[in-house]
């Protein structure tokens, strides 16, 4: 149980109050700091992410020059570290290059 001015409430009246304010106080807030409005694009965002996992994924990204040319080395069975001595890249530069963009890449994809 919590009191507010002087009177004993239940916690669900008191969580509906805390709410209530709490939006009255994030509109002001928003107001006043346009850079707030920015913690709700996640929102923005889940119809695009519904309307893509109903396709069967993320489109695939247009491959860098980096990323073409690390796509070719792995299609020809060359590792990380040999790819890197190639392409003058450290092996965690080549990691992430293959990760974002799901590499190696089949004919089909």
């Amino acid at each position: 149980m919590t009191y507010w001015k002087g009177k004993l409430m239940d916690y669900r009246t008191y969580e509906e109050l805390y709410r209530e304010r709490w939006e009255k106080q994030n509109i002001i807030d928003k107001a006043i700091n346009p850079k707030l409005e920015l913690a709700h694009k996640r929102a923005k965002r889940d119809d695009l992410n519904k309307i893509n996992g109903k396709l069967g994924g993320r489109p695939k990204m247009p491959l860098s020059k980096d990323a073409e040319m690390l796509d070719k080395l792995l299609k020809k069975e060359l590792s990380l570290n040999d790819a890197a001595d190639i392409m003058s890249i450290t092996v965690d530069k080549l990691r992430g290059i293959k990760k974002r963009y799901r590499l190696p890449r089949h004919e089909s994809d």
